[in-house]
């Protein structure tokens, strides 16, 4: 290993260290109840394109099927059923995915949830602590990132889905084929391609390369198809909306957050239809994951309405580290 290399790698674990360790000190003051919970699971998560490690559980039962999570999500929200307020999580969690200039399959997450909050106070919490990083790792809350500046200071500006497709691909999404657009803006479509692929075909291709470089960015109200654990909102000209959004800075997609659902039927015919997507489009390929009963069965118990979101640390530590590659984090 070269001199260069070894220094290079000793400043980009710095600054990520550093960066979990303003986190923790962000949450703990702002009096968040820092949460741990297992990393091993029966069921890892339900959404279709989420590819779980499954462990070998030789030695506890011969029926024992577990799995690394994929996310801490099921677990902390039976935290929240069980009563408590504001919890927050730093821990690693595993996806089965390609490595890729902005992802590993092993990487840190933090998520954070506020009982008896919508997804507004959720926005807040994400503009004041990556502020706060900024402010306590350069003395300011713009930083350089791959040659401009981004601005961290909140408020930061509030993009609907359905405007920025509006505005930058000239797409009604409520009223447009999604398939002749791609065919006008020369994306290729497939015939097979579902609305959601269409979809995520013009989103990567023409509206992220045009969201906000030069400071931090919320996209939200999502397509209904795409609410996961979501509420849906419906708005006064009978549009329905998931009430999510995404964090973006520096052309970097942050975090995923939702104004919860609470609802266990509704829950449970989400989770069914996953289920179905899932065995379409991956057949016997995808490890199987029983129906997660237990999370179901605490939203029975009544979880109160509630917002949350998941952000990939290793990614965040990428903007204040100015790097374009998550391998940057990675051992030599």
């Amino acid at each position: 290993m070269d001199n260069a290399t070894l220094r290079a790698y000793k400043n980009s674990s710095r600054i990520r260290a550093r960066v979990e360790d303003l986190i923790r000190e962000f949450f703990d003051t702002e009096d968040f109840a820092r949460v741990r919970t297992p990393s091993l699971v029966p069921c890892p998560g339900m959404e279709p394109h989420i590819r779980p490690f499954e462990a070998v559980a030789s030695g506890i039962t011969s029926n024992t099927r577990l799995f690394l999570h994929t996310s801490p999500e099921f677990a902390m929200k039976k935290l929240l059923v069980a009563g408590m307020q504001k919890i927050y999580q730093l821990c690693t969690v595993y996806r089965s995915e390609p490595p890729s200039s902005t992802h590993r399959p092993e990487f840190t997450m933090l998520e954070w949830y506020r009982a008896n909050e919508g997804y507004e106070k959720i926005m807040e919490d994400a503009g004041r602590l990556l502020a706060f990083i900024a402010r306590k790792l350069t003395g300011g809350e713009t930083i350089p990132y791959q040659g401009r500046s981004v601005r961290l200071t909140p408020p930061w500006p509030r993009l609907r889905t359905q405007d920025l497709f509006r505005d930058v691909a000239k797409i009604d999404l409520l009223k447009a084929d999604l398939h002749s657009e791609c065919e006008r803006l020369k994306l290729s479509p497939n015939e097979t391609d579902t609305w959601d692929d269409l979809y995520f075909r013009i989103w990567l291709n023409v509206i992220e390369p045009a969201l906000p470089q030069d400071r931090a960015a919320i996209v939200y109200h999502y397509p209904p198809s795409q609410a996961a654990l979501s509420v849906i909102e419906t708005l006064e000209d009978g549009s329905r909306w998931a009430r999510r959004f995404e964090i973006y800075a520096g052309g970097l997609e942050l975090g995923n957050a939702f104004e919860e659902l609470t609802d266990p039927s509704e829950q449970r015919r989400r989770f069914e239809e996953d289920l179905r997507l899932r065995a379409h489009l991956y057949g016997p390929s995808f490890p199987a994951s029983p129906m997660p009963e237990d999370f179901l069965d605490a939203l029975g118990r009544g979880m109160p309405p509630s917002g949350g979101i998941a952000i990939g640390v290793d990614r965040l530590a990428m903007l204040f580290a100015d790097t374009a590659d998550i391998g940057a984090f990675d051992p030599p």
